[in-house]
């Protein structure tokens, strides 16, 4: 006796309950990062007023938001792309882990806003405990795989796990007072790159090799993925010359060989970007399947602004980090990508059957062009208000703290269609464009 396939474009089936969602084990670390997501939107509207004023905010969204995602969906894509039935995370320990990660992140920032020496160490030793562990699991993981084909991005995880480690350690040293006052601009340089470019720059660009064409809704491109191996294998290595240059570069007597490999190695970095961004934003220029475009779009554009004007900064030998820098890295690439993602997870997680999915994932798509446009003019507003005081005495304070509000409320408006109630779904309705190509009947698809 045969069973007759389910229709999934009938009533009957979109309004069964579905199985556990394949991202289940991610929830505590999403439920984590938008926690920290909105304490970072109530530093920025109170100021001064809180402890540790606006400056805590990158802290914040650097190891609330972005150390939590980047631990747990490491942990997650490592489990799928090794195929290893005993690599699946599970939830008690995606919990436990998360518990104690986030405690961590807590301590250690209450520590820096505070100026408590002692909750800054234990927090700051906590995190780097979490993630040392997870880098061992990580390379097991690698090492026992049963399918080869993303294995590379597992190991690309583990360099981004070195990068954290690396940084840690100079941030720590940094904090300690340990290094000379003289090496301070440079350590710090170090310290950022590694963080930003590395700990988060190669996660996102080895993830988005095999998830970004899920998030356009496509199938990968040809031998994107194998050109995509070679190039952030270069990305790594020039991420690791910028680093050791930074360093080095004023104790050389002559810091211009030293410059020019620094800049090397950052040029070789964005050689690897382009080999990541160019099929994604191929793809998107000739494909209108996904609400997620344009924002993946806008993240590859401003990560490769980010990467030009920091070659520019490195070469003419400017001070510092600047601050344009960071919010095109922080807000433009970073942000996006979170937001991105968790638009995409986020119905898998909450809907607990299709129509409900359906209902979430419409949210998702309407206006997703006007979000993604006012998020992105926020930005340049930010750029703009803070180039331009660069170089002429104007009262930009206003255009800046408008680019604030705007990039705010885009970003608040994107997370909360996900976070507010679903309500009761109509299963004889398909509520979105996007699950009404899935979810067509095989009578209609001819």
């Amino acid at each position: 006796m045969t069973t007759k396939p389910v229709d999934p474009s009938e009533p009957q089936h979109r309004a069964v309950e579905l199985g556990t969602s394949p991202f289940g084990p991610t929830l505590p670390g999403v439920i984590a990062a938008i926690g920290f997501g909105i304490a970072c939107l109530v530093w920025l509207a109170a100021g001064d007023r809180l402890p540790g004023g606006r400056w805590i905010v990158v802290h914040i969204f650097t190891l609330g938001v972005m150390t939590t995602l980047i631990w747990t969906f490491s942990q997650h894509f490592a489990g799928r792309f090794t195929a290893n039935p005993d690599s699946a995370t599970k939830p008690t320990a995606a919990l436990g882990g998360t518990l104690l990660l986030v405690a961590s992140i807590v301590t250690m920032l209450a520590g820096r806003a505070l100026d408590a020496h002692l909750p800054l160490a234990l927090g700051s030793v906590g995190i780097m405990l979490v993630v040392g562990s997870n880098l061992v699991v990580l390379r097991r993981q690698r090492r026992h795989a049963s399918a080869t084909r993303f294995v590379w991005i597992v190991r690309q995880y583990e360099h981004a796990h070195l990068a954290f480690i690396a940084a840690a350690g100079l941030g720590g040293a940094l904090g300690a007072g340990w290094l000379p006052g003289s090496m301070f601009t440079a350590a710090r340089n170090a310290h950022i790159h590694l963080n930003v470019l590395g700990w988060a720059g190669l996660t996102v660009l080895a993830t988005l090799v095999a998830f970004g064409p899920a998030l356009l809704r496509v199938r990968i491109a040809p031998q994107a993925d194998v050109r995509a191996a070679t190039g952030l294998q270069a990305a790594t290595l020039g991420l690791w010359i910028t680093a050791t240059g930074f360093l080095v570069m004023d104790l050389s007597g002559d810091a211009g060989p030293v410059r020019l490999l620094t800049v090397g190695g950052l040029l070789t970095y964005g050689y690897g970007l382009a080999v990541v961004a160019w099929p994604l934003l191929r793809t998107i220029r000739v494909t209108a399947r996904s609400p997620l475009r344009w924002a993946v779009a806008a993240s590859l554009v401003w990560f490769a602004i980010a990467v030009v004007l920091d070659i520019v900064i490195v070469a003419f030998g400017a001070p510092g980090w600047s601050r344009e820098l960071t919010a095109m890295l922080l807000l433009g690439v970073l942000t996006q990508v979170v937001l991105a993602v968790l638009s995409y997870v986020g119905p898998m997680l909450r809907g607990r059957n299709s129509a409900t999915r359906d209902r979430l994932i419409a949210r998702v798509e309407r206006l997703a062009l006007a979000r993604a446009a006012a998020f992105n003019l926020g930005i340049i507003l930010l750029v703009g208000a803070q180039a331009t005081a660069r170089f002429a005495d104007l009262a930009t304070v206003s255009v800046e703290r408008a680019g604030w509000i705007i990039v705010a409320t885009a970003a608040a408006s994107q997370l909360l269609p996900l976070l507010w109630p679903t309500g009761t779904s109509d299963p004889d309705r398909l509520y979105s464009a996007t699950a009404a190509r899935y979810r067509t009947s095989p009578r209609e698809r001819g």
